[in-house]
Order: C-alpha cells, then sequence, then structure tokens
C-alpha cells in the first residue's frame, strides 16, 4: 500500500513540475487574480457604482437595493462563475493540458510503464493529474474572491469555496473526452477539436431539451386552461370553439412530448454541464440572498405569448411555474450522479484501450 502511494504522489509531483514549468499555467493564474482585482474594482453606495475613484450615478443600481456583500455575491456568481470559470478558464484549462496523453503514449510512457505500475492505474492517475490545472485556477480565483467579498463586502462567505469541487466535476466531464481522444489519436490538435465539438454537441442538446420541455409545459398549461374555460362555458356557442382549441392543444403536445422524451433520454446518457454550472449558481445565488422575481409581479393577464407556440391561453406565471416544478424535481444524482456514470465508462474505454496498446 505504501507503494501504491509513493507512486501516486510521485505521478502528482511530476503533473505539477509540468504544469510549473508551462507558461500559460502562470498567465492563467495571473489572469484569475487579475478578474478577482476588476470586480473588487467595482463598488456601490447610496447614490450608484464606483470604478476605483470614478463614481457613476445609476438610481436602480444602489447600496439601498443592493447591499455590498449582495453586490459582489452577484458579481462572483454571474460574471466570475457564469462567464469566466464557465467559460474562458475553462477553455484555457483544455488548451494547457491537451498535451499529456498524446505525451503519454508518444514519449512518455517508456519510462512509466517500465516501472511497477499497472497500465490503467497509470492511465486513471495521469487523469487525476490533469484536474490539477484547473483545481490550481478555480481555487486561487474564489480564494481571492474571499477575501475581495469579506475585504470590500463586509462579509466573510465560506460558502464561495462550493465553487472548486463543482467547477472540477464540471471540466472533469470535458477532460475525460479530451484524455480518450488525444490517447487515441495521439494528436493534440485532434483532442482539442473533438473536446470542443463535444461541449457544443452537449450544449445544443441541453438547449433542445429546454426548448421541448418549454414547449410541452405551454401546450399542458394550455390544455388546463381551455378545461377550466369549458367547465364554466354555459352554451354550446360558447364550448364550441373552446372544444376545437383544446382538440389542437392535445394534438400539439401529442408532437412535442416524444420529441421532449427523446431528447430527455439522449440528455440523461451525457454529462449535464449547463445543469451543473446551473447548480452552482443555484448554490451561490442561495449564499448571496439574490431576490428572485415574485410570482405577483408577472401578471395575472401576462400570457406565455398569443400564438407563442400555439398558446392563446396558457399565463406566462403559469407556465414558468410548470418548468420550475419540472426541473425542481430533477435530483442531484441525476445532473452530478449521471454524468459521472458516462465520464467512467468513457475514462474505463480509455484505459482498457490504453493497457491493450503496443509500445
Amino acid at each position: 500500500m505504501s507503494i501504491v502511494w509513493m507512486q501516486t504522489c510521485a505521478l502528482f509531483v511530476d503533473a505539477y513540475r509540468e504544469l510549473n514549468a508551462r507558461k500559460l499555467f502562470w498567465i492563467a493564474l495571473v489572469l484569475n487574480a487579475l478578474v478577482v482585482a476588476v470586480i473588487g474594482a467595482l463598488g456601490i453606495d447610496e447614490k450608484g457604482v464606483t470604478i476605483i475613484v470614478w463614481h457613476l450615478e445609476m438610481p436602480g443600481v444602489t447600496s439601498a437595493l443592493f447591499p455590498p456583500e449582495q453586490f459582489y455575491h452577484t458579481l462572483f456568481a454571474s460574471f466570475g462563475v457564469g462567464f469566466w470559470l464557465a467559460w474562458i478558464s475553462t477553455i484555457l484549462a483544455l488548451l494547457s493540458t491537451a498535451t499529456i496523453f498524446p505525451e503519454l503514449v508518444t514519449g512518455g510512457v517508456d519510462t512509466l510503464v517500465s516501472k511497477p505500475i499497472s497500465r490503467h492505474r497509470l492511465y486513471l492517475t495521469k487523469f487525476a493529474t490533469g484536474l490539477l490545472f484547473t483545481l490550481a485556477q478555480v481555487l486561487v480565483f474564489t480564494t481571492l474572491s474571499f477575501f475581495v467579498l469579506g475585504i470590500r463586502g463586509g462579509v466573510w462567505s465560506i460558502g464561495l469555496f462550493i465553487a472548486v469541487p463543482i467547477m472540477l466535476i464540471f471540466y472533469s466531464y470535458l477532460f475525460c473526452m479530451m484524455a480518450v481522444v488525444g490517447s487515441l489519436t495521439r494528436s493534440v490538435l485532434a483532442s482539442v477539436i473533438v473536446t470542443l465539438l463535444f461541449w457544443v454537441f452537449v450544449w445544443a442538446v441541453h438547449v433542445g431539451e429546454q426548448f421541448t420541455l418549454l414547449g410541452q409545459t405551454v401546450q399542458r398549461v394550455e390544455i388546463s386552461a381551455i378545461e377550466r374555460r369549458l367547465g364554466n362555458a354555459q352554451t354550446l356557442d360558447g364550448r364550441a370553439p373552446l372544444e376545437v382549441d383544446l382538440s389542437e392543444a392535445n394534438d400539439s403536445l401529442g408532437v412535442w412530448r416524444p420529441i421532449h422524451l427523446s431528447l430527455y433520454a439522449l440528455k440523461t446518457a451525457l454529462p449535464k454541464a449547463s445543469e451543473t454550472i446551473q447548480l452552482l449558481n443555484r448554490s451561490l445565488k442561495d449564499i448571496a440572498d439574490v431576490p428572485t422575481a415574485d410570482e405577483e409581479e408577472m401578471g395575472d393577464g401576462a400570457v406565455a405569448g398569443r400564438g407563442f407556440l400555439g398558446s392563446k391561453y396558457a399565463r406566462r406565471r403559469d407556465v414558468e411555474a410548470a418548468v420550475r416544478s419540472e426541473m425542481s424535481t430533477r435530483p442531484l444524482w441525476w445532473v452530478i450522479g449521471t454524468s459521472l456514470a458516462f465520464e467512467a465508462a468513457l475514462l474505463g474505454f480509455g484505459a482498457w484501450r490504453f493497457s491493450r496498446r503496443d509500445f
């Protein structure tokens, strides 16, 4: 057991030295610090927003409406996580770690496989060491944000560090694809391109599933609204057009449902990149106590859009409530568990293929 532990530690130390020798690693860390510095340079008071020594009067954005702690929490969640960590930082991490597995199978494996370590464990340990880059980036970004929030916002929120494990899981979804493609093709360029295309594909499936969920929900709410009107209709003339609308809504629901079920099944089998980021955002918003839109303010008369997705009677408030209810029933094991199951299956294939390769 001590030998296994020493070998694993040696691989992690070697991975750190490789990262330390790469300029992009330090450039990414500096960029993370600069982004936090920009967030820290912003401020809010009773008149508006401040930028270092400059002041912008914004009556709609004041400390009375957004206390400093909420202001910085919101910046961290929306810009820091939603844009920087979820996109720019992830792309930097992919570019920085793209050479790990092509180098492993082309030149770096000879010395490693000559030592008493199984190829399966070598492959999986190299994957784990590849996550060090993202861990370092997110940890630096979150730690600096923690101090900005404490010094500038006046609240020391340890809950910010929930971003570290969730972003590490998020990145692992993409890095597992890069690891397998890189070890199969031995090409850095191919592994980057395939991984980015895979990311786009996962995003497209998410958008399609969400759109068809909305269409299906609109029709369900439409049917409920028509049935209520039918129950109140007193004359045949009043019921006739409603019955026609009900028949059309049922036909439309019959079209939306199978499409949504197909996309939902496909989405279940794939990593949930968007849902993982949304899970982090919800956690951060709960910590920041960011207010959400009051259902009463949506307006009883606001419909989902006359003609939008075939709706005539569905109220926007009811549609949004139904969609939120549907999304809330999707448990953590579905978002994270099935994503990690896909990752485990892909890595298992990669490790199996690597163990059978002739070197």
